[in-house]
């Protein structure tokens, strides 16, 4: 988590999600998580517990990042969220890799856009 560094609730279920199935030790992984492991995961960080864990996981569901898994109030990390967690959440708080900000001053505005990195 602390490597993550997720900021959103539903980013954090998706670390939480990832850790279950690829950095666990090997004898607690598992495919699926339900929201007492999400509560689990927060207390071990050393974060604020979730009033509605399982409306969490519902929300990063909903955006994508989550799958249902095949029992009741389970989810499974999809390869959106895999993607998220691997490649977007590094935690150096930078949301879009390999891109910078460049200003251009028209006027008295500045205009700010994205541009890629050579």
């Amino acid at each position: 988590m602390a490597e993550k560094d997720p900021k959103k609730d539903v980013h954090i279920a998706a670390v939480v999600a990832y850790y279950h199935r690829f950095e666990g030790p090997p004898a607690q992984r598992k495919d699926a998580i339900n929201k007492e492991d999400l509560q689990e995961a927060m207390r071990l960080a050393g974060r604020p517990r979730f009033r509605n864990p399982l409306t969490t996981l519902n929300n990063a569901h909903i955006l994508g990042l989550l799958d249902r898994g095949a029992e009741k109030a389970t989810f499974t990390l999809n390869s959106v969220g895999e993607n998220l967690v691997a490649m977007t959440l590094p935690g150096t708080g930078n949301s879009s890799p390999g891109r910078k900000k460049a200003r251009k001053v028209v006027g008295k505005r500045a205009i700010t856009k994205k541009i890629k990195k050579a």
